[in-house]
């Protein structure tokens, strides 16, 4: 087996650019991994996080698109600009790319943190077969609670609120206020979920994420959950790359091929 690998433009909204990487599986068509990094971050991923999975998946057989959000890494635009709805706009847009380019057998779709608050919301629009959550953002209220000291500290001398090296508006809050990621996944989604989360992560607790799975399990959904004991939000140890890594790739083989 011989995957390709490519770069990818594209227009977004605002005639933006966005940029991406893709791992093809070049023997016909295949079941496709979209990658949503989360806030701050970009498409290789923490570590390289995600590169190494989607080499993994291709080594498997199934191909995927990792893509940084219009605001984020590659792509156009500046990050204070960027928010649930042009993160949605930028998602639907890839899905629609990749879906005239390679009508793949299968769409999966991959969030991780706060980009798997993106993937529940475009479920409804893009009726994927399968999801994959890493760490996902399960309580809005908490995500708002932990943003208020920021809020609280005023903005700079250009009227931006600062997140670390980031300058942002009250439209990043704005935007998602009043919503719940979990109700709305399963609310529309109808295919089959994955779920990873370690139990040593300081962001997204055992407890928040979980609330997808009973929410799973009430609505009929099968999942599948892997609580990988002493694992960061970024899954940043070996062993931790390599679960997700062959974890995955099992999943949707077994799921989806």
């Amino acid at each position: 087996m011989n995957p390709d690998f490519t770069f990818f433009e594209i227009n977004g909204k605002k005639q933006q650019i966005i940029r991406g990487s893709l791992h093809l599986f070049n023997q016909g068509r295949s079941p496709w991994v979209i990658f949503c990094h989360g806030l701050t971050g970009q498409r290789m991923g923490p570590g390289y996080l995600y590169v190494k999975i989607s080499r993994a998946l291709a080594e498997a057989g199934i191909s995927s698109a990792r893509f940084d959000f219009r605001g984020s890494g590659e792509s156009d635009g500046t990050f204070f600009e960027m928010n649930l709805s042009t993160m949605n706009a930028d998602l639907i847009r890839v899905l629609q790319f990749i879906n005239n380019q390679y009508q793949p057998s299968a769409t999966i779709l991959l969030g991780h943190s706060f980009g798997g608050l993106v993937v529940s919301s475009v479920v409804a629009q893009t009726s994927p077969e399968g999801l994959i959550l890493l760490s996902p953002v399960g309580d809005v209220d908490a995500l708002i609670e932990k943003r208020k000291a920021l809020m609280a500290a005023g903005t700079n001398s250009s009227g931006f609120y600062e997140l670390g090296p980031h300058e942002m508006t009250l439209s990043f809050v704005e935007k998602i206020n009043g919503i719940d990621p979990v109700d709305t996944i399963f609310t529309n989604f109808h295919g089959e979920l994955l779920l990873f989360q370690g139990d040593n992560d300081s962001q997204i607790s055992v407890q928040e994420s979980a609330r997808y799975l009973r929410k799973a399990e009430q609505s009929g959904i099968k999942s599948d959950y892997h609580l990988l004991h002493g694992a960061d939000h970024n899954f940043s140890r070996v062993s931790d790359v390599k679960i997700l890594c062959t974890s995955m790739s099992n999943w949707i083989k077994e799921r989806f091929r």
